[in-house]
């Protein structure tokens, strides 16, 4: 199905994860919303042709996740325990601070957990 999201394994340093890749419009667009959890050491990889200043927001998103911005298959940036949801009900927006390739969402902790740091290499596994 065109709507459905392939699933791969990514390397983050020495740690293994499994992941959803969000390439389409479609698939970037819905992201991580209407679900109530990503499952434990998985996450979505959304992949761009192009590096730009990323802007996302937590539409529809029901828990809080941690994020790995990335470049040239290197963890070039880290934001931790994102929430879903702000007490004024205000969708919840970020962006990258620098010009990424890929963008990992992540359960909230997970970075912490697995001591994920910046200048990690990134490698996607095709199964």
């Amino acid at each position: 199905m065109p709507n459905e999201s392939e699933r791969k394994i990514i390397h983050i340093g020495d740690v293994e994860l499994n992941i959803e890749i969000a390439d389409t419009l479609v698939l970037k667009t819905r992201g991580l919303s209407n679900r109530d959890n990503l499952d434990e050491n998985s996450g979505m990889l959304f992949v761009y042709d192009d590096k730009q200043i990323r802007n996302f927001w937590m539409k529809d998103v029901r828990f809080p996740i941690d994020i790995l911005w990335i470049n040239d298959g290197i963890v070039v940036g880290i934001q931790e325990n994102i929430p879903h949801k702000l007490d004024n009900l205000d969708v919840v927006r970020f962006k990258s601070n620098m010009e990424v390739s890929m963008v990992l969402e992540v359960n909230k902790g997970w970075i912490a957990q697995n001591g994920i740091k910046t200048g990690d290499r990134v490698d996607i596994i095709d199964n």
